[in-house]
């Protein structure tokens, strides 16, 4: 039962780091991303491949770039630096021509030629075999027994979890995350101030994308494996109804929904018994019940558990970056 908790509350924990990366994009930034999932895939690929051994050459099951056995620290940053990178070049063309549902449809459809392509391309990743045998970080070297070391990979996800939510709460109250969230609510209004949109969103979408790969790293050294039949956008679905029962815009909220999500509604109804003649009938109830969650939530409380915070709630002052004021001349004109 303890092994049990303890792999629901690290996966939890994870998604509830994808969450905030997600939240970045669409709770900050306000761009309906679906992209997010499809990077802590390639997060978690280029993780595997940069702490994986060369591919065996006398086995022809198991192909993949790379293998430079790397450790887990590089292989994490590599995760994130790919994941980064992608992010700018998919942001530079996406958000300069996209908007909203048009956007989303943009970042949907390249998920899913992103899955086709790495299921077919074989010398990249194994094709749709995926990678195996991942090492998990410090495993070798600590010689823990498999509860001791979950209770220690736990541990590892909690601290990633609180250094990404601070990091995300300096920015979110910092000059810079006041003007991500003004542009969100009225573009034009933030652009006749003299900030830049396009600049603002490509940099939230750039280090949501470095967030989301960090996740990808953590879930493949969980798994110790990973396919395209675990990539899907369909997970990025489960993250926006996080977000949405937790609270939009928020880094405290994108986290307990994630908890709700994947840590009550998706493991309390595998409990559900199966109907007669029906043996799939509890996985029909989590789609449901996950449903008719969001839907409520939409309906009576659109701002979630945790309702998004405004600089007037904290206790110190934010400053916000000055504005050159409008002067009169004399000659009926206006300097700045």
């Amino acid at each position: 039962m303890t092994d049990y908790l303890v792999t629901i509350a690290t996966f939890a924990v994870i998604y509830g780091i994808t969450a905030m990366a997600l939240n970045v994009r669409w709770g900050w930034a306000g761009e309906f991303d679906f992209f997010v999932y499809g990077l802590l895939a390639v997060g978690g690929y280029t993780y595997a491949v940069m702490v994986l051994p060369p591919a065996p050459k006398n086995d022809p099951g198991l192909i993949y770039m790379l293998g430079l056995k790397a450790p887990a620290i590089v292989g994490a940053l590599a995760a994130m630096g790919v994941t980064g990178v992608i992010s700018l070049v998919v942001g530079a063309i996406a958000l300069r021509n996209l908007r909203q549902v048009f956007f989303g449809i943009m970042t949907f459809s390249s998920v899913l030629i992103m899955t086709a392509v790495v299921g077919q391309e074989v010398d990249l990743f194994n094709g749709y075999n995926g990678v195996f045998n991942v090492p998990q970080p410090f495993h070798s070297s600590l010689h823990l027994n498999s509860e001791a070391y979950s209770f220690f990979f736990l541990g590892i996800c909690i601290v990633v979890l609180i250094v990404v939510y601070f990091v995300l709460e300096r920015i979110f109250w910092s000059p810079y995350g006041l003007v991500l969230r003004a542009i969100r609510e009225d573009e034009v209004a933030a652009a006749a101030f003299g900030f830049s949109p396009y600049t603002s969103r490509l940099k939230a979408y750039v280090a949501g994308g470095m967030i989301a790969g960090l996740s990808g790293a953590l879930l493949v050294s969980y798994l110790t494996a990973f396919n395209t039949d675990a990539w899907s956008p369909i997970e990025t679905v489960l993250i926006f109804a996080a977000i949405i029962i937790g609270g939009t815009g928020n880094s405290r909220g994108a986290i307990l929904g994630s908890f709700i999500i994947f840590g009550v509604i998706l493991e309390g109804t595998r409990f559900l018994p199966a109907l007669p003649g029906n043996p799939d009938a509890p996985s029909a109830f989590r789609a449901i019940a996950i449903a008719l969650v969001t839907l409520a939530f939409l309906r009576w409380r659109p701002q979630g558990i945790l309702p998004e915070r405004h600089y007037q709630d904290r206790s110190e002052t934010v400053s916000l970056p000055r504005i050159p004021a409008l002067q009169h001349r004399g000659d009926g004109n206006l300097e700045g």
